[in-house]
């Protein structure tokens, strides 16, 4: 019978739900709700069964885009231009602005921007 390898103690930290805020990166709630379109754009074309081809003909694009979609670049999309895919390909984006509680609350908090 083989010996069991000993478990090594390697040292990791919980994420805090935020890989960009862990990784200390200015902008990481932009930056996680900007991961997320480009998830959600990303999973509808390779769940559609349509050719990268035909995906860059409907959302008017070429497709080398469309492959930078499917494999995640993110840097390579706006978060405008990814909601702006997301609506054509028949999703309903929604925006929601939830404004201070006072006006002595403005600029005393950072707000928080998130893609549910």
């Amino acid at each position: 019978m083989a010996k069991q390898k000993e478990e090594e103690n390697i040292p990791y930290e919980t994420s805090s739900g935020n890989v960009f805020a862990d990784l200390g990166l200015e902008q990481s709630d932009e930056l996680l709700a900007k991961a997320k379109l480009l998830n959600n754009v990303s999973t509808l074309i390779k769940n559609s069964g349509l050719s990268q081809k035909d995906v860059a003909e409907k959302l008017g694009i070429t497709q080398p885009k469309v492959s930078m979609l499917v494999r995640g670049q993110l840097s390579a999309f706006s978060t405008d231009t990814l909601i702006h895919y997301l609506s054509i390909l028949g999703c309903e984006v929604q925006i929601l602005v939830k404004k201070p509680k006072s006006r002595s609350g403005i600029f005393l908090h950072k707000g928080h921007i998130a893609v549910c």
